[in-house]
């Protein structure tokens, strides 16, 4: 079934993109959107369309101005033929293609450039003056900055897990993705990993772009090295000090994105936070700056792949090496809720392991200073931040309400997809992902990974409870009974 959505109405009238089912496409004003709109009105992650061989439906991801169906303010429903959606100020249909005379007059047959913004034509396209990418097309400029298409989301190049989709047998997806495991080593230590550099799996850069992929050779004092990883806010480099010398990580925010008022304090909340933090399993932040209109922070450099990586690379973790590195997970993140900072982004991929086993927790981009008071939030419309199949219950539900409860639900959810080779409440639809984390509970441990002592898998279930009232007290004790179960491993 040949599908199109086609926007009718809004800033980006005319953008028509020819879908095929099955696909899900994530709407919102975020850069990391499947597509994104740059409409003020809406969220970052605003909704979901979810197209399969029998239906198209529509799911609201708890956005502040809501998402409507004709007129009509919906939660998740599914849609028929010329349903017009609404969010902001913008109104598509997503319906079957009916060739190019079906657009309307004046409209833009192939979109605008996902990066930029800029029109492109479907000639644009013909002589390679663009690419298109799944539902969005990149324009010539954006592409010699860096959008290479093996480092573009969901690319050939860039392989990705799609274990325990959402529903169905999690015991048979997860045998089906079942790899080697490390073996244990000596003193209790990880293996050595080759090519301990940090990177993103699925973004690691061609030869050609390996130095510049922002085309940048200096920020400030540092000298460009190497690109580390780069996402959808900016990318991180590996560089020098033009005066200590010294070697840092740096990372830097999109030139596009300088402009967007709402991710530069983000970002810039981000280096505040870190800079606060001084803990040894946390990746420690020095310094933020600006040059030339280019916003940059300076952290350590740290050696070691994410536990995402880790595992395409080596296979599930056995529980032994497991539990001492969540020790350091579980310290970390008690240390920085002791200075009143949750992270609200814990996940694989922002906890990072060296060869010697040493742990440290990034990304504190999504994190806020928290207070039972309440304090003055950068989310305080309660939209929803964070990666989906981590968050907690009350984080879906409203931003506004997380505490350090939230850690130590998405720090159970990891450990369980280092034990599992999947998350606990499934991979996509994210809609069902979403179901599962409010109303179901995940597949047995015991059932779908092998060799987890029973006291290890009690520790991470009493983690992943719906309510925050039946979960561990604090970060602490989730760290002392994880220590208790480690004695007796």
């Amino acid at each position: 079934m040949k599908m199109e959505l086609l926007i009718t109405k809004g800033q980006n009238s005319g953008f028509r993109q020819a879908i095929t089912a099955p696909q899900r496409i994530l709407i919102g004003r975020d850069a990391t959107c499947d597509l994104t709109i740059t409409d003020p009105l809406l969220s970052r992650q605003h909704c979901l369309v979810e197209i399969t061989q029998n239906a198209v439906k529509i799911i609201d991801l708890k956005s502040r101005n809501g998402t409507f169906v004709n007129g009509r303010r919906i939660v998740e429903m599914v849609l028929s033929a010329q349903d017009e959606v609404k969010v902001g100020r913008h109104t598509f249909l997503v319906r079957q293609q009916t060739g190019a005379s079906s657009a309307p007059e004046g409209a833009n047959p192939a979109g605008f450039c996902k990066g930029c913004g800029v029109p492109v034509t479907d000639q644009d396209l013909q002589n390679m003056r663009a690419i298109r990418y799944g539902v969005n097309v990149y324009c010539y400029q954006c592409i010699e900055k860096g959008i290479e298409p093996d480092q573009l989301p969901g690319s050939v190049g860039a392989e990705r897990r799609r274990p325990a989709p959402g529903g169905g047998n999690f015991a048979e997806t997860a045998s089906e993705i079942r790899i080697p495991s490390i073996g244990a080593p000596q003193g209790g230590a990880i293996p050595s990993m080759p090519n301990p550099v940090t990177r993103r799996p699925g973004n690691q850069p061609s030869q050609a772009n390996k130095q510049n992929a922002l085309g940048l050779t200096k920020v400030g004092p540092y000298e460009i090295l190497q690109i580390l990883g780069e996402g959808g806010m900016g990318a991180v480099y590996k560089a020098r000090h033009s005066f200590l010398e010294t070697i840092a990580a740096i990372k830097v925010i999109k030139e596009e994105l300088s402009s967007q008022p709402d991710i530069v304090k983000r970002f810039l909340q981000e280096a505040k936070l870190g800079v606060a933090l001084d803990h040894t399993n946390i990746l420690r932040i020095f310094d933020a700056g600006e040059h030339d209109g280019t916003y940059f922070f300076s952290m350590e450099f740290f050696a070691g792949k994410d536990v995402s990586q880790i595992l395409k690379e080596q296979g599930t973790f056995p529980s032994d090496i497991l539990l001492s590195l969540s020790i350091q997970m579980a310290d970390a993140l008690a240390y920085a809720h002791s200075k009143g900072v949750i992270h609200r982004d814990v996940k694989p991929s922002n906890i990072l392991v060296d060869g010697s086993g040493m742990v440290k927790i990034a990304d504190f981009g999504l994190a806020k200073a928290w207070q039972k008071a309440g304090a003055h939030q950068l989310t305080a419309s309660g939209q929803m931040l964070g990666t989906i199949q981590y968050m907690s219950p009350e984080q879906l539900e409203d931003a506004r309400t997380v505490s350090p409860a939230t850690d130590i639900f998405s720090l159970g959810a990891t450990l369980y997809f280092a034990l599992a080779g999947f998350p606990p409440f499934g991979e996509e639809p994210l809609g069902k992902v979403i179901e599962n984390i409010l109303h179901n509970d995940p597949p047995a441990l015991r059932e779908v990974a092998e060799g987890v002592p029973p006291e290890f898998e009690e520790v991470i279930m009493k983690s992943l409870a719906k309510k925050a009232s039946l979960r561990y007290p604090d970060m602490g004790s989730f760290k002392q009974d994880l220590m208790r179960v480690a004695e007796n491993v």
